[in-house]
């Protein structure tokens, strides 16, 4: 029962990152080569860029690799682009929600622990310039009734 959602752009990262290290590797490449072949040491600038295109490669795919909401048999995890990694067991939930209409278009649930504490899943980052969320609201359904069918999966395992 383990799963791992992501979001549109933590997926298209996994194609983008390793393409920008390629390119920067291809940039590194060509700096000593020219400088060697032309035996000039001024082409030797480029490493530069081409170190900057590998480490940001890497960024963008370890940054993809984070932004996930996991479900597995102990509980959800999730974790956007940046800060800090969150995580539930089922034995603390309560209950799910659906977000309300008009709420962040990251909020993918809200859950009820409990002790009564509600809980944002806030885990697909979307791009405010994206067209999803230009034409209207983020549709999490998919990724809401995963939540509700591995909540349901543990509930009946444990009775």
């Amino acid at each position: 029962m383990h799963r791992i959602i992501r979001s549109a752009g933590a997926k298209a990262n996994f194609f983008v990152g390793p393409l920008v290290m390629l390119i920067g590797f291809g940039a590194a490449t060509t700096a000593v080569v020219l400088s060697i072949a032309l035996e000039t040491p001024g082409f030797l600038i480029l490493l530069l860029p081409g170190a900057m295109g590998i480490g940001a490669g890497l960024f963008l795919l370890r940054m993809a690799r984070r932004a996930r909401l996991e479900i597995d048999e102990r509980g959800i995890t999730w974790c956007g682009f940046a800060g800090r990694e969150h995580s539930l067991r089922w034995d603390q939930l309560h209950r799910i929600w659906a977000p309300p209409p008009g709420a962040n278009p990251r909020l993918v649930a809200l859950a009820q622990l409990r002790d009564g504490a509600v809980v944002e899943i806030r885990a697909i980052w979307a791009s405010p310039t994206s067209p999803v969320a230009l034409l209207g609201a983020s549709n999490h359904e998919e990724e809401f009734q995963a939540l509700v069918q591995a909540h349901q999966h543990w509930l009946t395992a444990t009775r």
